[in-house]
């Protein structure tokens, strides 16, 4: 049974807004568009992965959370996917990788081939996932919960994969995973059917969304090379929106909007700050009316503290 959805990143989300808010020209650019680039692939090769395993269907009880983090030992630790079993819990690290896929051993490597014959080492996905195996063992012994943590490596692309020597968990491409949990073989049961769905519940309970804002400050942006004014949301151009009487209008598209705040409102706490001033919201936008701003920031998505000059604003929960 699926007790968690997945969700889209709040990075990914953020980072979009970044590529179009930071110039062309600026030193961090074309990096910002890769990491673009790597979490929209990594977030397609889960939603893959999620499609495939709407095809299990099992004859023993178990619960699927996806995109699940937890805090332990003020460790934050995020799982792909969980799946509990009677017997135990597997871990799914999942991996968008297009390239043939060679696993080598003595020491454990992973390599991407191109066609062209190019092989390049990434990041061990048995290294990630034997750490967060060791995290959240620890965090379900603190619960007085001993049941056996393993782990499952997919790819999202019917990717060639070459085993030159077997890591501790199983590779597997992502069409292949519902058969694997299908053809799982339960042992001696540790949890039966109400302890899954309590598990389950306590997972959901304790997990907690990763908040990954400002995301200028991250990657070692100055919020003030950042482009100001509001941009269209209409259209999939960086373009400004004009005041023309009491509407907005994009100067490429033409659409126009009443109030276009709460978008570049999001915008400013995805990238440049977690409070917010009229004066930062003049200076993000580009408006020159503070009264104008003062009427904007009466918006509820957010929460004011303080009054007068020394009013500020937050998100509202």
């Amino acid at each position: 049974m699926l007790y968690k959805k997945r969700q889209p990143p709040k990075q990914l989300k953020g980072l979009h807004a970044l590529v179009r808010r930071l110039p062309a020209s600026h030193e961090k650019y074309r990096f910002i568009q890769e990491e673009l680039y790597n979490h929209r692939a990594g977030y397609g090769g889960e939603q893959e992965y999620d499609r495939c395993m709407q095809e299990v269907r099992t004859d023993f009880p178990h619960a699927i959370l996806n995109d699940l983090s937890l805090l332990h030992d003020s460790v934050r630790f995020q799982m792909d996917s969980v799946f509990i079993a009677p017997d135990r819990i597997v871990i799914s690290e999942v991996k968008n990788v297009a390239d043939r896929i060679i696993v080598k051993g003595s020491p454990l490597q992973f390599l991407k081939e191109t066609p062209a014959g190019t092989r390049t080492v990434f990041r061990s996905p048995a290294a990630e996932l034997e750490r967060k195996i060791h995290f959240f063992e620890s965090w379900l012994a603190a619960r007085g919960i001993a049941v056996p943590v393993t782990g499952l490596i997919t790819f999202a692309h019917n990717n060639e994969i070459v085993i030159e020597e077997a890591p501790s968990m199983p590779v597997l491409s992502n069409y292949e995973a519902p058969s694997y949990f299908r053809e799982l073989q339960i042992g001696q049961p540790v949890l039966s059917a109400p302890e899954i769905r309590a598990l389950a519940d306590e997972l959901l309970v304790c997990h907690f969304e990763y908040n990954p804002f400002p995301l200028a400050a991250r990657y070692g942006i100055a919020a003030a090379d950042l482009k100001q004014g509001m941009l269209c949301g209409s259209c999939t151009a960086d373009a400004v929106l004009a005041a023309s009487g009491s509407k907005w209008r994009c100067t490429h598209c033409g659409k126009e909007t009443r109030a276009p705040y709460t978008q570049t409102i999001e915008e400013y706490f995805m990238l440049a700050g977690e409070t917010l001033t009229n004066r930062d919201f003049c200076t993000f936008t580009g408006l020159t009316c503070r009264h104008v701003a003062k009427r904007a920031l009466q918006n509820p998505i957010l929460r004011k503290m303080g009054t007068r000059k020394a009013a500020a604003y937050t998100l509202a929960e």
